[in-house]
This record gives structure tokens, C-alpha cells and sequence, in this order.
């Protein structure tokens, strides 16, 4: 069973992101802020995917991926999920390793296609 990181502050927008993925059979799990992702990835490394908001309290997405990689902490494959649609915001999550990156509200079947894809 696949494993993947939601990191996502909207109540809304994390039961919607949750319920998708386990009607899909994958194991879920939640986190509300940057600061409390960066302790589960730091102590459960088993991630296939990580699906992120950029605008997240306590640390935001794109500075939760500068500290794992300035402490050379292994990440799987990163989804941006993100209302922010700027070319700026997708060049940094480029920069940071990510390729991924879909705007908020989502499109499900993208959603859906886009997380089978980087998880197999």
C-alpha cells in the first residue's frame, strides 16, 4: 500500500485531498503545518509521495523543502497543490526539486492521474 504526506492547513481542502486517496486504497496521513510535516518526514521516512501547500503556518511549503535539503533529509517525490498559480512560485518549486505542481481548486481526475504517476 502506497503511503502519502498530506500537508495542507484547509480543513476543506485536506478531507477532500484524504478522502480521494483512501476511497484509491492508499494510507494517508495528515499534517496541519510545515514545522509538524518536517518532524513526521524526519521520523517516518517510508513516504511513496508527498502532496504540499505552499502557504502553510509555523513553516511554509517552500521553506519545509529548503530545511530537508539543507540537512540532506531524503524526500520522496513532491506534489504542489497550491492556489498560488504564479510562474515564480513554479520556478521555485522547480528549483527545490519539484516538478509537480497543480492549482488550487483542483481538477480530480487530474489530481487523481497525476498522484498514480509519481507514485508508481
Amino acid at each position: 500500500m502506497k503511503q502519502i504526506l498530506i500537508v495542507e492547513d484547509n480543513p476543506t481542502n485536506m478531507k477532500l485531498f484524504a478522502d480521494i486517496l483512501d476511497a484509491k486504497g492508499y494510507k494517508t496521513t495528515k499534517t496541519y503545518d510545515g514545522l509538524e510535516a518536517y518532524e513526521e518526514i524526519k521520523k517516518n521516512n517510508n513516504f511513496d509521495l508527498i502532496i504540499l501547500d505552499i502557504q502553510l503556518p509555523k513553516l511554509d511549503g517552500f521553506s519545509l523543502l529548503k530545511k530537508l535539503k539543507e540537512e540532506n533529509i531524503s524526500y520522496p517525490k513532491t506534489l504542489i497543490v497550491s492556489a498560488f498559480a504564479m510562474d515564480k512560485d513554479k520556478q521555485t518549486a522547480k528549483a527545490l526539486g519539484c516538478e509537480h505542481y497543480i492549482t488550487k481548486p483542483i481538477d480530480i481526475m487530474n489530481f487523481l492521474s497525476m498522484v498514480e504517476k509519481l507514485t508508481n
